[in-house]
């Protein structure tokens, strides 16, 4: 009972704020519950600090050889969390295994966000039910507008991406993407995105709209990494057209496969898996004129792929506090368990300077990814609404961010953040750490660029 108490509260809380959005009831869903979820009112949005007029220049020549880059981190570090540690699931099991990608959606799972999927969806629906009509109040789980007005994209979100389309790249099947879709846009009051208006596509790496893949393979959940990812990026970018691409597994020669597939039709593509660096490129993740932004892990220090390849965007996590009664901004540092990097395999860029790092250095930006101060999901698979994180929350809100942009960010996204990196679009992160590296920057955050959350999070939609 006494738990059964904690995770009504923390229901209640969810919902208790007041909202400019109208919000309508909720249509009956595959779990038979009413699920109404808040929407937040905009709060003013907030520049980030300018720490330097740009990256650093080396005074050496770009180097690179095929050994790696530099140290790798003492292990007296914060650990990664792990399917089985208190409080959080992973949705898929990690680490990924050879020649596989692993989902980066992690689920709280403690009396605070979430129990057993059932009992939380029960939970939550029951008092997403009982206030219907009220708004979130800018505490986690965190809802559309509260991620809009975190990044500075509140008035961006309202006028942008009319006409983009944004791919989600996830693997096996997902029978209920457009019903949990639908729940979480009409809950958020943002716009319906369905498929009968050409909105939303579901198809499946070959780009044909059947067969759709089988179910999971054993101990993975890859619909709830696809609801997330549709979930965050309709946040970001309500106007947004979105294109689902399911690949037949979670094998990286079909994965490649989808992002191929994406980058034929999407001018925005958010491929939210990671696992071990192996190679130094690969065509699918190389598109000129397309932004693919990939999470850098769940599991502390060590580059990840695709992150590290040189045309994605890498993006690393933050834990988020919103602003407090004295009217503080949303801060943000670095998440302990979120990936960096100095790549084994790719190069360093030419518009990479760091001294440290004679590869590819990762990440190049941040945003929240901390599952204690996660975002608000619906998967009636798993129960309905979750309080979830991961860095592919983190791509996915980075994704829809370029989308809402004025597009001029598009043609080399990874390299327009570190021309810009430093500057008023993106808010600087300096506190927290993800481990202890030989050099300190590849795992604590710090004034200017580091590795767990690269230049930092956004702040102004002119970043992207």
């Amino acid at each position: 009972m006494p738990k059964l108490l904690a995770a009504a509260a923390l229901a209640v809380a969810m919902t208790a704020c007041s909202s400019s959005m109208e919000q309508t009831s909720l249509p009956e869903t595959a779990t038979a519950q009413q699920a109404a979820s808040p929407v937040t009112q905009s709060a003013p949005e907030e520049s980030g600090k300018a720490t330097s007029d740009g990256p650093p220049v080396s005074s050496q020549d770009d180097a690179s050889d095929d050994s790696g880059g530099a140290d790798a981190p003492v292990s007296t570090g914060s650990p990664a969390p792990s399917s089985q540690a208190p409080g959080v699931r992973f949705a898929c099991s990690h680490p990924a295994p050879a020649h596989r990608r692993t989902c980066d959606a992690i689920v709280r799972t403690d009396s605070g966000g979430a129990a057993a999927s059932g009992y939380h969806g029960e939970v939550l629906g029951q008092a997403f039910g009982r206030t219907a009509g009220s708004a979130c109040n800018r505490t986690a789980p965190y809802c559309a507008s509260d991620l809009q007005a975190a990044y500075g994209l509140s008035a961006a979100a309202k006028q942008g991406g009319r006409g983009v389309t944004v791919a989600s790249i996830a693997s096996y099947a997902y029978p209920g993407a457009a019903s949990d879709l639908a729940v979480y846009r009409k809950s958020m009051g943002l716009p319906a995105c369905v498929q009968s208006s050409g909105c939303l596509r579901i198809v499946n790496e070959s780009g044909r709209s059947a067969p759709l893949p089988p179910q999971n393979r054993t101990g993975v959940h890859w619909p709830l990494e696809a609801a997330l990812d549709l979930d965050m990026v309709s946040a970001i970018c309500p106007n947004c057209k979105l294109l689902l691409v399911l690949a037949k597994s979670d094998a990286d020669a079909d994965l490649a496969a989808a992002v191929t597939t994406a980058a034929s039709s999407a001018a925005v593509i958010d491929a939210g898996y990671s696992g071990a660096e192996d190679r130094a490129s690969l065509s699918a993740y190389d598109h000129s004129g397309r932004v693919i932004a990939a999470p850098a892990g769940d599991e502390g220090y060590g580059p990840r792929q695709p992150c590290s390849f040189a045309g994605v965007v890498c993006v690393g996590g933050t834990t988020l506090t919103p602003p407090g009664q004295n009217g503080r901004s949303w801060t943000e540092r670095a998440w302990q368990s979120g990936g960096s990097g100095c790549s084994t395999y790719v190069s360093k860029p030419q518009w990479q300077h760091l001294k440290e790092c004679t590869m590819r250095s990762e990440a190049d930006v941040a945003a929240v990814a901390d599952p204690q101060s996660g975002v608000a999901v619906y998967d009636a698979g798993d129960g309905g609404w979750l309080q979830a994180g991961g860095t592919s929350t983190a791509s996915a809100i980075v994704a829809a961010a370029f989308a809402v942009g004025p597009g001029l960010a598009r043609a080399n996204a990874p390299a327009w953040i570190w021309r810009h990196g430093g500057g008023a679009a993106y808010r600087d992160v300096t506190t927290g750490s993800n481990g202890n590296c030989s050099v300190a920057y590849f795992c604590q955050a710090k004034e200017g660029y580091d590795g767990p959350t690269g230049w930092g999070t956004p702040a102004r939609v002119s970043g992207f």
